[in-house]
Parts: C-alpha cells; sequence; structure tokens
C-alpha cells in the first residue's frame, strides 16, 4: 500500500520540485518581459481580449502559446523531441498556477510572432498605422487572426479575411 501511494506521489512531488528549481527562478525574467512591453500590448484593449479567447475556442487555450513562446524567449531548449514537449505540458500548468489571466493574455500580445517581428502593437501599426485600442472590431480580429499563421495570412488576402470573419462570428457567440 506504500509503495503504491509513493508511486501516485511521485509525479506531484516531480512537479512542484520542477516549479521550485526551474519556473519560480525564471519569474523575475517574466515579470522583465511584461514590464518591457508596449502598454497596449501590457494591457490589451478588450476587443483584442476577446478576439484572442474566441481563436483558442474548442483549442488549446492562450496558456499554452505563452508557455510555449515563454521556452522560446527565455531561451529555455530546443522545439523538438519528447523532452520539448514534456517541458511545454509543464510550463503550460504552471502558467496557469502562476499567472493571472491579465498575464496570460499580455504575455501573448507581447510575445506572439507577427511575420516580421513581435506583439500585437507593433502589428497594428503595421497594418493600419493605429495603436491597438484605436482598431475598429474588424481590424481588431483581423489583427488576432495574422497571429494563427503569419506567413501565410500575411500573403494571402483572401484566408486572412476568412480567419477574421471565423474570429468575429465566434466572439459574437461568446464562450
Amino acid at each position: 500500500m506504500t509503495a503504491i501511494a509513493a508511486l501516485l506521489l511521485l509525479p506531484v512531488v516531480a512537479f512542484f520540485a520542477y516549479d521550485v528549481a526551474v519556473f519560480q527562478p525564471r519569474r523575475t525574467e517574466i515579470q522583465a518581459l511584461l514590464d518591457g512591453a508596449p502598454p497596449e500590448d501590457r494591457n490589451p484593449p478588450e476587443s483584442i481580449r476577446r478576439y484572442i479567447l474566441a481563436a483558442h475556442a474548442g483549442g488549446a487555450p492562450p496558456s499554452t502559446h505563452v508557455a510555449r513562446q515563454l521556452l522560446i524567449h527565455l531561451d529555455m531548449s530546443s522545439n523538438k523531441g519528447i523532452g520539448w514537449h514534456a517541458r511545454l505540458a509543464l510550463w503550460d500548468r504552471l502558467v496557469l498556477l502562476h499567472l493571472s489571466q491579465d498575464n496570460v493574455l499580455s504575455l501573448y500580445s507581447t510575445l506572439s510572432y507577427n511575420g516580421a517581428g513581435y506583439g500585437l502593437s507593433e502589428l497594428s501599426q503595421r497594418l493600419f498605422s493605429k495603436p491597438l485600442s484605436a482598431l475598429s472590431e474588424s481590424e481588431a480580429a483581423t489583427v488576432v487572426a495574422v497571429l494563427w499563421a503569419p506567413s501565410i495570412f500575411l500573403r494571402d488576402e483572401r484566408r486572412l479575411e476568412e480567419r477574421r470573419d471565423m474570429l468575429l462570428a465566434r466572439a459574437q457567440r461568446g464562450p
């Protein structure tokens, strides 16, 4: 009976040991990413938040994207092999455990690759010459739509419009 309890407890202990040894020491770097972000990426407007959530409806949550981006930005490992997937799964859980939804959406807005750099503020300026807070609903959905596959959507306007329209429809329906 003790052996079974130890076997069941081992993954929990390993998870918290990883948290203490790997994730917690990186908290200051994560906070520095947030602190150094453009103001509108640090605090994305409600429309941007709505479309980020709509983009992930029915799939992996935004925290998974943020965990992936953190691992890349913090230069934690290569993105190959089973070890990468294990680290990503751990970081996804740790992001959910330690960061608020506001922080997750801020990091999402800050760290997302936009086709020529990072961040939604930069993409908004490049596409519409406006800050995120000045975008129409359609423009906000377009900015978020690009993130799904920047290399595809930035060169295929029809596909970008389809993705934008899907986000508009999902956001209209709600969670």
